[in-house]
């Protein structure tokens, strides 16, 4: 049953966005404006500090990762598809799994 409804969340959340595209194109822009701010920061006397690009990387993706999330249980509190989750005879962990799975994926691709 877990593993069920967590597919199936992670199944409409990634339907809905291969059709719109809104968390894609934010956390891209997210993530690109993340690396440009920390690239300018890290940059001592015209040299850039070694080993700080493992660093910025990990910042950008975290950061994408945190405002995707949100983004998308701000979608669901809006269209009150989250009400209709929470009262679903369903684990409420599974419905956070299937959306940090669906999320997980979206920051892979």
């Amino acid at each position: 049953m877990f593993l069920k409804v967590a597919w199936l969340v992670l199944r409409k959340d990634f339907a809905i966005e291969t059709k719109t595209r809104e968390i894609l194109y934010t956390t891209l822009f997210f993530a690109v404006a993340c690396v440009l701010v920390f690239s300018f920061a890290f940059v001592r006397e015209g040299q850039p500090v070694e080993g700080a690009g493992g660093g910025i990387l990990w910042i950008a993706i975290l950061f994408s990762g945190n405002l995707a999330l949100g983004r998308t249980f701000e979608r669901e509190r809006y269209s009150e598809t989250m009400r209709a989750l929470l009262l679903a005879p369903a684990p409420r962990a599974a419905i956070y799994v299937g959306k940090l799975l669906g999320i997980v994926a979206l920051l892979s691709l």
